[in-house]
């Protein structure tokens, strides 16, 4: 297992593929385990790094993973089949915001999909949590970004990061969660699900 790691980490840095900072998964994984996380729903495969992770931070995890790209679904299928985590890991090769879930709820929902989407994700998604259950969303600093908007030449990338913001101010003033913004990794929010909502 831990060959395949690195081996899917060089595979992401040669091919450009973003995944998440090891410090954010390292979190992540720590949630899981204090948390008695089971269930999980992660929005992003792509090679599926961050789901092999989760489900390897305890052995009665399981991990819905979606992946709207055909390459990034193919290699994300190699490599959980590589990891023998087959059993644990369903991955779904479908838009996020188009697929219809059945009656399914998780303990934790993971969003690290396209960033101008976010807010779309969570508020359909958040249905889905159990009693208590947390959403966390990756990238919430954008590689510094979202703190140096003024300094950013691209038209499109200073849409992408005004759309962050707004997503940050959703977190910020939802009265449905408790949001908790970490400076670990790339930045993640913590969302927990309020009581008796």
């Amino acid at each position: 297992m831990k060959e395949k790691i690195l081996e899917m980490e060089k595979y992401a840095k040669d091919y450009n593929v973003p995944i998440i900072e090891k410090a954010s998964i390292s979190y992540i994984m720590q949630f899981i385990k204090e948390n008695n996380i089971k269930n999980i729903l992660e929005i992003g495969s792509a090679i599926g790094y961050s789901s092999i992770l989760m489900a390897s931070a305890s052995e009665d995890v399981k991990v819905t993973t979606i992946e709207r790209d055909q390459n990034r679904y193919m290699e994300c299928l190699k490599n959980v089949k590589a990891c023998e985590l087959e059993k644990r890991i369903n991955v779904v090769c479908q838009d996020a915001l188009e697929l219809n879930l059945a009656d399914v709820s998780y303990d934790l929902i993971f969003i690290d999909a396209a960033k101008g989407q976010y807010t779309k994700f969570f508020e359909k998604y958040k249905h889905f949590l159990t009693d208590r259950g947390v959403i966390i969303s990756d990238n919430i600093k954008f590689h510094g970004h979202v703190a140096n908007k003024d300094k950013i030449a691209s038209k499109n990338l200073k849409q992408l990061v005004g759309k962050l913001e707004n997503y940050i101010e959703f977190l910020k003033n939802n009265e449905e969660f408790e949001t908790t913004f970490l400076d670990v990794g790339d930045g993640l929010s913590v969302s927990v699900l309020k009581d008796g909502k």
